[in-house]
């Protein structure tokens, strides 16, 4: 008996990740409360990644339907009542994909009839979110801290704050912060920045802890050598 491949919801990642590169889309995982998303130009898809297809994936696809009109659900290849799985995706007109618990192998079985993104709310804040990500999260998994797009940015102004001593949101601004890095600094959401002074931040006891925890070492480490590799331009007009 051929051992499985395929035990957990996470599993499933890396394989359907592969078919949608495959197609030359960029894939992220955990978006937003969406196990997987996928942008290619101006598609975006969403897919649920589940081990069984049953009746509360099918309300999660209901739901996805309104962020985008092309909506997948991944799961494990049915040892029965295939033909009906197909039907029921038909009738929502979701793709469907299978994967093999044996070979770990990926193949759309159903493509969705619509196409395009949804103009709503949630999608702009699907997108917003993927756009904002540099590191993964792998779809699937629960209860893992998710490395956020708002996170990342927490940990890239700590990189700089470490780098310059302090700053203010104006000069941040001028390294490629965004608009909201003031709010960022003021609302202090993990604690990790202090207020020195007026319009003037540093990092916080709990910030320089953060940072040299290990526990977001690769974040780290990318945005270290990015200002490292910037430090003759913005990083050392901020420090005189």
């Amino acid at each position: 008996m051929s051992k499985s491949m395929i035990k957990l919801e996470k599993d499933l990642y890396e394989p359907v990740k592969r078919l949608f590169e495959d197609e030359g889309y960029t894939v992220k995982g955990e978006v937003d409360g969406c196990d997987m998303v996928a942008v290619k130009d101006s598609r975006m898809i969403v897919c649920e990644l589940k081990l069984k297809f049953n009746l509360k994936l099918v309300y999660q696809l209901l739901d996805r339907k309104s962020i985008s009109k092309e909506v997948y659900a991944a799961v494990t290849t049915p040892k029965k009542d295939t033909y009906d799985i197909i039907r029921l995706a038909e009738a929502i007109d979701c793709g469907l994909i299978f994967v093999s618990e044996t070979t770990g192998a990926a193949q759309a079985v159903r493509r969705p009839k619509a196409a395009g993104v949804r103009k709503s709310r949630k999608a702009g804040s699907v997108k917003a979110e993927f756009d904002g990500r540099s590191f993964e999260n792998v779809g699937g998994v629960n209860k893992t801290k998710l490395m956020t797009a708002y996170r990342e940015q927490s940990i890239k102004l700590m990189c700089v704050l470490e780098a310059v001593g302090e700053a203010s949101p104006r000069e941040l601004k001028k390294m490629g912060f965004e608009n909201n890095v003031g709010a960022m600094l003021y609302n202090n959401f993990y604690g990790w920045f202090s207020h020195i002074r007026k319009g003037v931040y540093s990092l916080s006891e709990l910030g320089k802890k953060a940072l040299n925890s290990g526990e977001y070492e690769a974040q780290t480490a990318y945005f270290r050598r990015e200002i490292k590799n910037t430090e003759g331009n913005n990083v050392q007009t901020i420090k005189k």
